[in-house]
């Protein structure tokens, strides 16, 4: 099945457009978890656990699992194969020469089975072309960020680089059916410019909580049925983890 047959499935089924991140820092953990690969697992299966039922994917931010060597890679798959059909996205924001590029995807997609992945545009489109060739998988792409440096590049030019890259994905989606972008939301004013530029591509959108987006106007901004939202510590480092889930399904649903 598509990545995006699947997550229209599963947001049905929940009714809402929230992804949580699984950005598992370990030096953040709990007291009762142990600041190590086992202990990163133990958590993941605690929030995994005890939010399937209210995300409609997770996001898992590949730095947290490699800084941790091979155990961390292990406990990479192992929070994969946990997830189970849930729609996965990992978040590794890959983007490298075609050769280079086929081997991440090959690791991406085959490997470890990932249903997404986040790409850098800024080598260009032969880097994204060979994830592109795995039409059930689906490639998010970065165009306008949510950092504070994002404008160190991504405003420049006339038209802006964020604009160029844009257009770019709505190419390659036109051709491939499978290439969406990330807009961060730390900048929802910018959100039904940018998709009006890839009107079918999916809008990936991290930046809720700790980075300073705002939930409530990313929904006002553009239509449900093109986004997918992130929240990633405001979660699973919340004080109550659960409750802090079922209050931001309910801003994300529809």
């Amino acid at each position: 099945m598509k990545f995006i047959d699947k997550l229209r499935r599963r947001m049905d089924e929940v009714k809402n457009v929230l992804a949580i991140g699984l950005d598992t820092d370990i030096e953040r953990l709990p007291e009762k978890f142990s600041k190590d690969s086992h202990g990163m697992y133990e958590f993941n299966c605690m929030i995994i656990e005890s939010t399937k039922n209210l995300a409609c994917a997770y996001k898992i931010n590949s730095a947290f699992y490699e800084s941790s060597g091979y155990d961390g890679m292990r406990t990479l798959q192992k929070t994969r194969d946990l997830i189970g059909d849930i729609p996965v996205i990992y978040d590794a924001k890959r983007g490298d020469i075609e050769s280079t590029a086929k081997a991440y995807a090959k690791a991406a997609f085959e490997l470890f089975d990932f249903d997404a992945i986040t790409l850098s545009p800024y080598m260009g489109e032969d880097a994204l072309n060979p994830f592109l060739k795995y039409e059930e998988k689906y490639s998010f792409v970065l165009c306008l960020s949510s950092n504070k440096s994002a404008d160190n590049f991504e405003y420049h030019g006339e038209p802006p680089l964020y604009s160029e890259v844009a257009h770019l994905v709505n190419q390659k989606n036109y051709e491939s059916g499978n290439c969406g972008l990330v807009v961060g939301a730390t900048v929802a004013g910018r959100l039904a410019e940018i998709s009006k530029m890839a009107p079918k591509s999916l809008i990936l959108i991290p930046g809720i909580g700790t980075q300073g987006g705002d939930a409530y106007a990313v929904m006002h901004s553009v239509d449900h049925q093109k986004i997918i939202v992130n929240v990633s510590r405001a979660i699973i480092f919340a004080d109550d983890p659960v409750a802090s889930a079922m209050n931001y399904s309910k801003i994300l649903s529809f």
